[in-house]
């Protein structure tokens, strides 16, 4: 008896070992091991802590001077329309919207489609953000003549349609709240084999005076392929932006092999999922490997709250764990600065950072630095919401007597709104950030469960790289006040009972 329950018990155990095999096989597809490959200056750079962000994302390495950050909103309209008139081959633009008014902009792409021939223009923006008009104009009707101008495919138009929006909600909200349902939200611009990741849209203000961030990624024929894959593939889910047939400014139509997302609304999450999960997993299936003088690496990560996809949220608390499992004493610990102009970080994330051992420094608007301040109707109570989510966080880090690691700044410039989201992470004993992100992640329960969302982890131990980062901080900070408990005691910070109710009700909105 002995013997052949010894004998059961080795068989069972044998097989359950060739199942986990198995099993760890098949993963390994989805995410390749971070111990395959020759080493990588990764592996340097805090005893290769950064390693395990490979089973999460792709990965590209580059020169880290071939990543060069954007610091004033001038210089993104410039380095923007001369990408645009150099493009040979093809110009991706993803953004929320461009702005009804940016007849500069258009006439640059129409000038660089008369210059080149083989020149094609594919813009991907919201459905929603895009047809909303002002006297009569739109993001549709300020396109629709560059698609009427060159045909046969040389100008495409997508506009993306959250399929959160359906039924009685899209026939009851108007035109702005219904926006806050879901939007497409990712700000990316490729040219050629070169492509800037941002969180600017494109329309007046982000490129005079409002503060946002940017950074072009030079000479990436891999990356900058990857997301126009990306685009292509959100942009095959969308509207597609046509003339129109019959009296209305124009049709929008979508693609015959495509549900719709108003009409259809599950089968189009079932789909769009699928292809985004089969994109993604085509390209962590093939990790590239770095070259002898490689220097950065580049972790492309979306976020698609709406289709269960969060691979950004999953890459932010990755580098947040990284931190938790170095040392412990306070004179080891790093030091993440964190900037959004919306100060409506998701639980997660909050109880994360309140248990973090490192050092916080947040940037977020003061209330004159939020795009929505003095303007007319209920969205002139946002910023004012926003003061009282920033204020309770406050109160909770005094409650954990936290105010030694972690500090909130607001950005306060005459004249400027700030849309600045992104974070810098400087490792312990280190002068300058080795770590950003960037892109159009905010943090909020908006960007993790409502929109779509594209941003990059950005790992370097380049010093030109590191030190232009740390530019980007100091920049911000120049413009920055810290707050203490006296800021939220003054007259005009103090928020009503009523917005304080309503701000808990559409939190998730913010």
């Amino acid at each position: 008896m002995v013997t052949k329950r010894f004998l059961h018990t080795m068989r069972w155990k044998f097989s359950f070992a060739r199942q986990a095999v198995q099993r760890i096989n098949s993963q390994s597809l989805l995410f390749p091991s971070t111990t395959r490959g020759p080493p990588s200056f990764l592996d340097n750079i805090a005893k290769g802590a950064f390693n395990p962000l490979k089973r999460i994302a792709p990965v590209f390495y580059t020169k880290g001077t071939h990543v060069v950050p954007l610091y004033e909103p001038k210089e993104f309209y410039t380095e923007l329309k001369t990408r645009i008139l150099s493009a040979k081959k093809d110009v991706f633009i993803a953004t929320l919207y461009i702005g009804q008014s940016e007849r500069e902009l258009v006439d640059t792409i129409r000038t660089a489609l008369k210059r080149t021939d083989t020149l094609r223009i594919h813009i991907l923006v919201d459905c929603l953000r895009g047809t909303r008009t002002l006297n009569g104009q739109s993001t549709a009707t300020l396109l629709l003549p560059l698609i009427k101008d060159f045909p046969g495919g040389r100008v495409k138009v997508s506009m993306y349609h959250t399929p959160d929006l359906k039924g009685l909600l899209k026939k009851t909200l108007p035109q702005r709240f219904n926006e806050s349902i879901g939007l497409m939200h990712m700000k990316v611009y490729g040219f050629d084999d070169t492509v800037m990741l941002s969180g600017a849209n494109l329309s007046s203000d982000y490129f005079t005076n409002r503060q946002d961030r940017s950074i072009v990624f030079d000479q990436q024929p891999d990356l900058t392929l990857y997301y126009k894959g990306l685009v292509e593939c959100v942009g095959s889910f969308s509207y597609q932006l046509g003339v129109s047939e019959d009296q209305t400014p124009y049709q929008l139509t979508m693609e015959p092999d495509r549900p719709d997302p108003v009409k259809q609304s599950g089968l189009f999450k079932h789909q769009m999922r699928s292809q985004i999960d089969k994109y993604m997993s085509t390209t962590l299936r093939n990790p590239s490997t770095p070259e002898e003088h490689d220097d950065t690496a580049i972790f492309p990560a979306i976020q698609m709250g709406p289709l269960g996809i969060r691979q950004d949220e999953k890459m932010t608390m990755e580098l947040l764990e990284i931190n938790n499992r170095q040392k412990s004493e306070k004179e080891d610990w790093w030091t993440f600065h964190l900037t959004s102009g919306y100060f409506n970080f998701t639980d997660r994330y909050k109880t994360c950072i309140l248990r973090t051992r490192a050092y916080f420094r947040f940037i977020t608007a003061s209330p004159e630095a939020n795009g929505f301040f003095g303007s007319k109707g209920i969205s002139k109570f946002l910023p004012p919401a926003y003061t009282h989510i920033e204020r309770e966080f406050y109160r909770n880090v005094e409650r954990l007597g936290k105010q030694d690691a972690i500090s909130i700044e607001e950005y306060r410039r005459p004249g400027w709104t700030y849309h600045a989201k992104g974070l810098w992470i400087r490792l312990a004993q280190q002068a300058w950030p080795s770590v950003t992100t960037i892109g159009s992640t905010n943090f909020g329960h908006r960007s993790s469960n409502r929109d779509l969302e594209a941003q990059a982890v950005v790992v370097t131990c380049n010093e030109t790289l590191q030190r232009a980062l740390d530019k980007e901080v100091s920049g911000l900070e120049a413009y920055s006040n810290v707050v203490s408990g006296s800021t939220f005691a003054v007259q005009d910070r103090k928020v009503s009972y009523s917005v304080r109710m309503a701000t808990a009700m559409i939190k998730t909105m913010l």
